[in-house]
């Protein structure tokens, strides 16, 4: 079965960040035997949009309108990607992945730290500087409900790496008259990491007395407009005005340019080598691009560039093949500092001026050595670097099964080998770990306990009227679920835990680890579950109770959603039962009853005379304390008594016989009442 991911991403925009989105939606079409890929595209910046018109263009316009209706039509996803910056990741799937070009600095923002934590269950970042930072980012967090203080707080998640693939384009040339035969390329956006003020400065004052030296900037502020070359062309103005006698040329190019463009610019006869001066780069898709091309490099031996510069010498050690520029490691600019993205005490590379005149040079003085390493380095790249190397290391970086037939049939197989059901249920909860997708997840627990009796433990009253003693050992004999609460008193015996929203607490799994399941109002996950269902419906007319359409809603036809019920038992418990193939559930204090007119002495744990106390069961969102939900308690008990035997048909015609334990249960006779 295929895996429904959704993209969200700057798809289409000229960014570093759309070429990143582009070559993870390349590794995605890869493998369309596996994924059926959505996209919402998203702005990045004021950056423009590609508007050529090529096959892969209108690949992702019609993405771009099949998940509109699709989404417009209630659909839902498997796995999200998105690829942005981590403050911006959401949970909008039950598996989330974020992709991000990470940091050009030492450090990254701790709303990196708490958004990765909180919501992605694994990053995919472009070079091992990003990952690293990281992974060693620590800072000292103060919660603020306790007032304590937890030191060296960081990232939880996974980290994983995958590089850009080269990318051979026809060249194409662009309209610029050169006069000058010694050139050099720069490609970048103004902005403060890029340095462009100092490389365009030292340029100039170190070939002010030579006509025949040329830097070709391919830049813009913000976007591709008129006004915006106009405001750049005064920038770089501005600059050379400092050098008023100098000879050497400056050649703007402004706007879109293609990938052939690029690779002519990149191979010109002219040109001697890319500068690049930032203070870092989280990849450097530029210097990629120039040096698969075979133009030399001019920068520093730092940041993401370290990932692909390097070839090992003859002593198999890695060496940076590039005409080098020292740097110094300091702290930031203030007018760098970017709240929640560049860290004020974070630091990055400041290039030498010195150094960089030097490697200016040493381009022309020795060129036909720096020919040489750059043509050693573009054979490595291009042998280690391809598209299919890359596509398939993105795709296994995304921590799902891309056999995930096979896996699901080999794990099943492994489980139904094992003959007690508790035994199973234990050793399915450990394989459900190593299986990202619920779908997958589900396909593994499909009729995994055929034929085996089933006890549910609901938070009745009469949960509590039988001898604890013999109810342990019976359920240390079967299959148990418990649902919500009931989990507290029977922890070390329950296989299956099933809670909601309502009435919810955080439960502690230390003593035994049950499968989890979460099935509530809120798309994000309330606790640590396996399986997490989102539901979106609360009108009662709507209910499953009201259509009584229950066999839409079974986890094969909805593997992310639950229906309202009213009720956690008909919402999820039952459809529970129905897909672990059970032939027998006996309920233990599912009273389905209305015991008291106060809704807060509804539970074993708040009745009256209880020795419990209610704080140590109820955390957050207490039903009893909110008033709409009060009012409408007995219209809940009536429809969901008045569907009972439905559902006890429905469930009987699945392979499933239904029994109760309760003396309270008014639900219909034609349900066997037995004892413990």
């Amino acid at each position: 079965m295929k895996q429904k991911i959704l993209v969200k991403a700057p798809a289409l925009s000229r960014s570093g960040y759309g070429e990143q989105a582009r070559f993870a939606l390349r590794a995605l079409r890869s493998r369309e035997d596996i994924f059926d890929i959505y996209i919402i595209n998203i702005p990045w910046g004021q950056t423009g949009m590609i508007v050529e018109n090529t096959p892969e263009r209108q690949w992702l316009d019609s993405l771009v309108l099949k998940t509109q209706i699709y989404v417009q039509n209630q659909g839902t996803f498997d796995v999200s990607l998105q690829i942005t910056i981590p403050n911006e990741f959401e949970k909008i799937a039950p598996y989330n992945v974020g992709y991000t070009a990470g940091i050009e600095t030492t450090r990254v923002a701790p709303q990196w730290i708490q958004k990765s934590n909180e919501i992605i269950d694994r990053i995919i970042t472009i070079s091992e500087h990003s990952k690293k930072v990281f992974e060693t980012t620590k800072y000292d967090a103060t919660n603020s409900e306790t007032g304590e203080t937890t030191k060296d707080w960081g990232l939880t998640v996974p980290v994983e790496v995958v590089n850009y693939p080269v990318r051979i384009t026809e060249p194409e040339e662009v309209s610029i008259n050169f006069t000058t035969s010694k050139n050099f390329l720069s490609v970048s956006q103004w902005g403060p990491r890029k340095n462009l003020a100092n490389t365009i400065l030292w340029f100039a004052q170190e070939f002010k007395d030579d006509p025949d030296a040329g830097l070709v900037l391919k830049t813009s502020i913000a976007c591709d407009s008129t006004r915006d070359r106009m405001h750049t062309a005064m920038q770089i103005r501005g600059i050379l005005n400092h050098v008023p006698d100098r000879k050497c040329k400056v050649y703007l190019v402004h706007g879109e340019l293609t990938s052939g463009n690029l690779t002519w610019l990149y191979q010109h006869p002219t040109m001697k080598g890319l500068i690049n001066l930032a203070h870092g780069e989280g990849y450097g898709l530029p210097l990629f691009e120039a040096a698969y091309n075979g133009l030399p490099l001019i920068t520093i031996p730092w940041s993401g560039q370290m990932d692909f510069i390097c070839k090992p010498n003859k002593k198999g050690k890695n060496f940076p093949r590039i005409i080098k520029v020292d740097y110094d490691v300091a702290k930031i600019q203030k007018e760098a500092v970017w709240d929640g993205v560049l860290q004020a005490d974070s630091m990055w590379a400041f290039p030498k001026e010195a150094s960089y005149k030097r490697a200016l040079r040493d381009a022309l003085g020795k060129e036909k050595h720096h020919r040489q390493e750059a043509t050693s380095l573009q054979k490595h790249i291009l042998e280690n670097f391809t598209a299919d190397q890359m596509y398939a290391k993105f795709v296994e970086s995304l921590g799902i099964s891309v056999d995930a037939g096979v896996s699901v049939r080999l794990t099943r197989e492994k489980l139904l080998d094992i003959e007690n059901p508790k035994e199973r249920a234990a050793a399915a909860q450990e394989a459900l770990q190593l299986i990202p997708l619920q779908s997958e997840k589900l396909e593994v627990l499909k009729d995994l306990f055929k034929d085996d009796k089933c006890y549910v433990l609901s938070c009745g009253p009469t949960l509590t009227e039988h001898d604890n003693n013999t109810l342990t050992q019976l359920l240390s004999d079967n299959l148990t679920v418990s649902v919500k609460q009931a989990y507290d008193l029977f922890a070390e015996v329950t296989d299956f835990h099933v809670y909601n929203c309502a009435n919810y607490k955080t439960y502690d799994y230390s003593k035994k680890r049950p499968t989890v399941l979460e099935a509530s109002t809120t798309p994000f996950k309330l606790g640590e579950c396996d399986l997490k269902f989102f539901i979106r419906e609360r009108n009662f007319d709507n209910s499953v109770a009201a259509k009584k359409n229950f066999e839409d809603w079974t986890f094969d036809k909805q593997s992310l959603l639950r229906p309202y019920g009213p009720g956690i038992m008909y919402e999820a418990v039952f459809y529970l039962l129905e897909h672990l193939g059970v032939s027998e559930a006996i309920t233990v204090g599912w009273d389905n009853k209305l015991i008291s007119p106060d809704a807060a002495r509804q539970h074993f744990y708040d009745m009256e005379g209880t020795d419990y106390n209610k704080a140590d069961f109820i955390h957050s969102n207490e039903v009893a304390e909110n008033e709409a939900a009060v009012q409408t308690l007995e219209h809940e008990e009536k429809i969901t008594l008045d569907v009972a035997e439905e559902w006890y048909n429905w469930l009987k015609e699945t392979g499933c016989e239904l029994k109760i334990v309760s003396r309270l249960n008014p639900a219909t006779a034609r349900i066997d009442r037995v004892e413990i």
